[in-house]
């Protein structure tokens, strides 16, 4: 058995980083950059008015004031899109709307909200800064610069940042193709009715979210009841995949089959048992290259280990280099126990008040109430050699955010 840490440096070594493939603009929210991105052009390509108001000289309008206004001539009005058919000569003005190109002669923009309107002419109660209220080309970006760099997830700005720089396709990441086979005698699958002793397959469904709530696909087998031709019919199909999920089969009882048929397929073990509750019995190795986590079939057991392990290595391989899920320190609202002797992850609800992050357990801590998983914001990390945590103290709580990353890992 060995330790978490130990745990996540081996789950990471020698990781293959999944190839490149375009994709439109519209389907590329949440996808990692597969290669650099440079912008063709100015954003924006031209001056442009950042308010509706008045194109105008500022050394005109020295000395305006609200009581001392001065008077500037209007010669014509631009919209968005328009561009103006003379220039701005001294004492005149043209009225400009937001986004409207900047015309030859003016330097400044005044806000509507500073003039008077007078007819032909404006009265302008402001002695306006040189260059106010104009967007210059490439202030947003700059033809040429580098606008993302490879392993950068697109949020949506992004998406709107490659619009304006005119990129209808992306080179992302493909996303990862995980494998999910749920075995067991006594799983039945939803909408089935349940016989003596069985329960609906939770895990599965489970998986496959966190999957693609990650940015994966998720490719579920379905239910293997523990018969041996049965589960190596459907690892063999598993393992074609670029990662593979097993629940359940990998303790000690007399139907757990999960790890010597892998082993018979050519899977090569790199452990067997973490020192950490929930998740304890857990398998992981490699095929091929192939990473493939047997998880223990307890649903809690499970989604904590895809958290603490299988999410850093789907990260990987997609390219990103913030793969593990984000820590926060929090102060204990309640006495913790632990367990002492593993590296506990115990399901909380962390909630802000003032300046600080208040914890408290959900409730029950048993592996097989997913619920408290679903009531919980994350997990309090109890290291080993800890019995109690007492209430008041700082912990470090994983946060369960598929979406943030970061460099450090958890322990």
């Amino acid at each position: 058995m060995i330790g978490v840490d130990e745990a996540l440096g081996r789950v990471l070594e020698d990781l293959p980083l999944l190839e490149g493939q375009m994709v439109a603009l519209p389907a590329a929210l949440n996808r990692v950059v597969a290669e650099e991105i440079r912008s063709p052009r100015n954003v924006p390509p031209f001056r442009n008015s950042a308010m509706d108001g008045f194109a105008v000289r500022a050394a005109d309008l020295r000395g305006a004031s609200s009581t001392e206004p001065k008077r500037l001539q209007i010669t014509e009005t631009i919209g968005a899109g328009s561009v103006a058919r003379g220039v701005v000569a001294a004492g005149e003005t043209i009225r400009i709307m937001t986004g409207a190109p900047v015309p030859d002669g003016a330097d400044t923009v005044v806000r509507v909200e500073d003039t008077e309107n007078d007819g032909d002419h404006v009265a302008v109660r402001v002695a306006p800064v040189e260059g106010s209220h104009i967007r210059h080309p490439g202030e947003d970006v700059g033809a040429g610069e580098i606008v993302f760099e490879r392993g950068r997830r697109l949020r949506p700005a992004d998406i709107g940042v490659l619009a304006s720089i005119g990129v209808a396709v992306v080179r992302v990441v493909r996303r990862p193709r995980v494998a999910i086979i749920a075995t067991g005698d006594e799983l039945v699958e939803l909408g089935q009715p349940l016989g003596p002793g069985q329960i609906v397959n939770s895990n599965a469904y489970t998986l496959a979210a966190a999957v693609e709530d990650l940015g994966g696909e998720a490719l579920v087998i379905g239910i293997v009841p523990d018969q041996p031709d049965r589960l190596r019919a459907a690892f063999e199909r598993g393992l074609q995949a670029d990662a593979l999920l097993s629940t359940g089969g990998v303790s000690v009882g007399s139907f757990d089959f999960v790890r010597q048929i892998l082993a018979d397929l050519g899977y090569e073990e790199s452990f067997w048992k973490v020192a950490q509750r929930p998740g304890k019995p857990i398998s992981f190795g490699r095929r091929a290259g192939t990473p493939v986590f047997g998880l223990p079939g307890n649903p809690v057991s499970s989604l904590v280990c895809f958290y603490v392990f299988v999410v850093p290595v789907l990260r990987s391989m997609m390219g990103l280099s913030e793969i593990h899920l984000p820590t926060q320190r929090a102060k204990l609202e309640v006495d913790v126990k632990s367990v002492g002797t593993l590296t506990e992850f115990i399901r909380c609800v962390v909630r802000a008040s003032g300046d600080e992050r208040m914890v408290r357990p959900t409730g029950t801590q048993s592996s097989g109430v997913l619920r408290s998983m679903s009531l919980g914001d994350g997990l309090i990390i109890a290291p080993p050699g800890c019995e109690l945590l007492p209430a008041g103290s700082e912990v470090s709580v994983l946060m369960l955010s598929p979406t943030i990353g970061t460099s450090e890992p958890p322990l």
